[in-house]
């Protein structure tokens, strides 16, 4: 027969293992943690360890001084065990900020004085006494009760109460195999707690001693299994929950047979899985198909949802994932996230749309020029199939006499991200012809979306041709007119040779409206030739230079003039096409007055985020229909301008975002007396632009006087003007 006390020692001794067993390993797991679950459970773990090996020595000793000394220091280390027990479930069900230092030491009153009770023992109020006793034929020390002994053991009743009702909670809360974790510790926390229970109830069925020591072994092998099974310690169940179900990204776990473990609220949603989906297959989750498999097999891949949960690659109103399979824990378990990516996929389709279906041509090209994507408008453009034209070179397509130049300012930009290039471009058709391309192509090297050129060009055939039509009509008309009109002239010269004075007279009509008739071509063209380079927004320009120099011209121009310049400092967003626009307002002014000595002001002034050039006269005005058309920027057969000399003004102003306006003054005590006052408006410059624009000298050539004219008499260049009227260039070819 098996001696019993060898039992107990045996059964003791084995207890204080397994509980010194499992803290150490939930050490091992936590000891990268920062909270303190760990430190909780070690303290519990080997506390019990200890209650176990002080159990199995005072059975060892047997009634003697020894025996008596390992029972009072059996129930001194037995006293905290409880307290650390309420630490962990605090810690493990995620209360761990309601641990505080003060509170930590309120919660070890208890135990400190339910130890010096059991030293002391004063007055017989912890221990009414403690006798020996024969317990399966051996003798051993065994307490007798007192009230302090019962209130200690009823604390530790209620504490270990709400430790299990804590973690029933978390079990509750949990899923998957994180429910089954904290059910597992809280039947480990149930076993010292219903052996505590029959010690102090004494049915006579139970043994006639605390088995609580002992039975610290069950709850450590409960507590082990827990470990190995359901990764005990790895995530806090709670803390685990929390961020599991607040996951916006739909997340399932699967072990090595491809078996769901566990899923969060945003899975069973997408997938319409009516449960938590736990042990079934994850095919039935998501239905086979390629993406599926690729999934599981460890592959990122991107699947679309439809909304009765099927995956599928048609069309529709689905819901987009990108998934991604990486391992969970011990080998063969997974997490697959599915990443709902809805709403970019759906922006990413529409701008593909808009690409895809725009009439004007999207291109990326490398560095070498290799079309890396051409939009499918190429195909209606220019005969083409977009996928035979990507991987090839632009320059391959375009017209010998343009590679050049459509390659030169690609490569200068090169190194200047974001810089943008303006190109036009003759590019071969399907069909052998040329087709001419206008547009910009942008250095987007840095963006990793990108990665090249960002071309948009639009087919521009018509407006070339139709430009070219316009140029070479206008060139004939020029010239088959400026012919006629020197015919003209050589009979009017002939008629006032005769000496008739009336006929003398009407050959000096004649004379003057034809020169007047021959000039408005070379005007024209002065016109054009001055916009070609306006709609840039303008540069900081010192306008009170620019009104100076205009007035000196213009004293040098109608010597009877008498002209006042009144300018404050001001710099405003213009071009050197400026000087052009106040010079037109003021020669109106000289040519269209009444009187021998026009009066004109020009007046600089800022009002405002604006400056404002304000020119004054003395004659008669603006006429209404002039004013009207130009304002309003509009011709009708009945409202139109008499000239071009304000639309060109208009012109100018609308490039460098300035406006144009007339103020009715009939002011007859006015200096001079005024009708109309012209204004011109410019946007504001301030700051380090304006001062850099008044100490530069760059503004004070405002005419734009260019080099390369005819050579002069003494051997330089005679200026070429960008201006109209008395500065117009009228040495360049007529057929230009």
């Amino acid at each position: 027969m098996v001696d019993a006390s060898a039992t107990l020692v045996v059964a003791a001794f084995a207890s204080a293992v397994v509980s010194t067993a499992a803290g150490t390993l939930a050490y091992l797991r936590t000891r990268e943690r920062r909270d303190h679950i760990g430190v909780s459970f070690v303290a519990l773990t080997y506390g019990g360890a200890l209650w176990a090996v002080l159990f199995g020595l005072q059975v060892l000793a047997g009634p003697t001084p020894l025996g008596y000394v390992f029972l009072r220091a059996k129930w001194v280390l037995a006293t905290p065990v409880v307290t650390s027990a309420l630490l962990f479930g605090l810690y493990y069900t995620g209360r761990g900020d309601w641990v505080t230092p003060r509170r930590t030491l309120l919660l070890g009153v208890e135990p400190a004085v339910a130890a010096a009770l059991t030293v002391l023992n004063p007055g017989g109020v912890f221990f009414e006494r403690i006798a020996v006793r024969t317990l399966y034929g051996i003798q051993v020390y065994v307490v007798v009760p007192a009230v302090g002994f019962v209130l200690h053991i009823g604390y530790g009743f209620l504490v270990g109460c709400a430790l299990i009702m804590l973690l029933a909670e978390a079990a509750t809360r949990s899923s998957g195999p994180y429910r089954r974790q904290a059910a597992a510790v809280a039947v480990a926390a149930s076993l010292p707690l219903a052996s505590e229970t029959l010690f102090v109830l004494a049915p006579p069925w139970a043994p006639p001693f605390d088995t609580t020591p002992v039975v610290f072994g069950g709850a450590g092998l409960v507590l082990l299994f827990a470990m190995y099974r359901f990764d005990l310690f790895d995530v806090a169940p709670v803390a685990h929950e929390t961020v599991f179900a607040g996951l916006d990204d739909a997340i399932v776990v699967v072990d090595e047979s491809d078996r769901v473990l566990e899923t969060n609220p945003a899975a069973r949603e997408a997938f319409a899985l009516g449960g938590d989906g736990v042990g079934r297959a994850a095919a039935e989750i998501l239905p086979a198909a390629e993406a599926t498999t690729d999934l599981l097999a460890g592959e990122d891949v991107e699947v679309t949802v439809a909304d009765d949960g099927d995956i599928y690659t048609t069309p529709g109103d689905p819901t987009y994932f990108e998934a991604t399979c990486e391992p969970l824990g011990r080998e063969g378990v997974r997490v697959l996230v599915f990443r709902d990516v809805t709403e970019r996929t759906r922006m990413e389709r529409r701008y593909r749309a808009y690409v895809e279906h725009a009439d004007d041509i999207i291109a990326v090209a490398d560095a070498d020029g290799v079309l890396e994507y051409i939009s499918p408008a190429v195909e209606a453009v220019l005969g083409h199939d977009p996928d035979s034209l990507e991987g090839g070179v632009l320059t391959d397509y375009i017209h010998p006499d343009d590679r050049r130049s459509v390659a030169e300012p690609f490569a200068e930009s090169l190194g200047r991200p974001g810089e943008s290039v303006r190109v036009s471009f003759r590019v071969e058709h399907a069909d052998g012809g040329w087709r001419t391309l206008d547009g910009v192509g942008v250095n987007r090297f840095h963006d990793p979306h990108i990665g090249g050129y960002l071309m948009t060009l639009r087919d521009e055939t018509r407006r070339e041709r139709y430009e070219q039509r316009l140029r070479v009509l206008t060139r004939v008309l020029r010239h088959d007119l400026r012919n006629e009109l020197n015919v003209v002239l050589g009979y009017a010269d002939v008629i006032a040779e005769t000496g008739d004075e009336t006929a003398v007279e009407y050959a000096d009509r004649i004379q003057r409206s034809a020169g007047r008739l021959a000039s408005l071509g070379t005007r024209v063209r002065g016109v054009d030739r001055t916009l070609r380079s306006a709609d840039h927004g303008g540069r900081p320009v010192d306008v009170a230079a620019v009104a100076e120099e205009v007035g000196d011209r213009a004293r040098d121009r109608f010597p009877g003039m008498c002209l006042t310049v009144e300018t404050d400092e001001a710099v405003a967003y213009a071009d050197e096409l400026l000087a052009t626009a106040v010079w037109n307002v003021v020669e109106n002014a000289g040519l269209h007055h009444d009187g021998d000595e026009p009066r004109v002001a020009v007046t600089v002034a800022c009002d405002g985020d604006a400056v404002e050039i304000r020119v004054a006269d003395d004659g008669p005005g603006i006429p209404e229909g002039d004013r009207v058309a130009v304002e309003s920027g509009q011709e009708t057969q009945l409202r139109h301008a008499s000239g071009i000399g304000l639309w060109l003004v208009r012109w100018i102003l609308d490039g460098v975002d300035g406006e144009l306006s007339f103020v009715d003054d009939p002011d007859e005590a006015a200096v001079p007396a005024t009708e109309t006052v012209v204004v011109l408006r410019l946007r504001t410059v301030e700051g380090d632009a304006a001062a850099a624009a008044l100490d530069t000298d760059d503004q004070l050539d405002p005419w734009g006087l260019q080099t390369g004219g005819p050579e002069a008499a003494d051997g330089g260049t005679v200026p070429r003007y960008r201006g109209v009227g008395p500065v117009a260039d009228a040495t360049a070819d007529d057929d230009d």
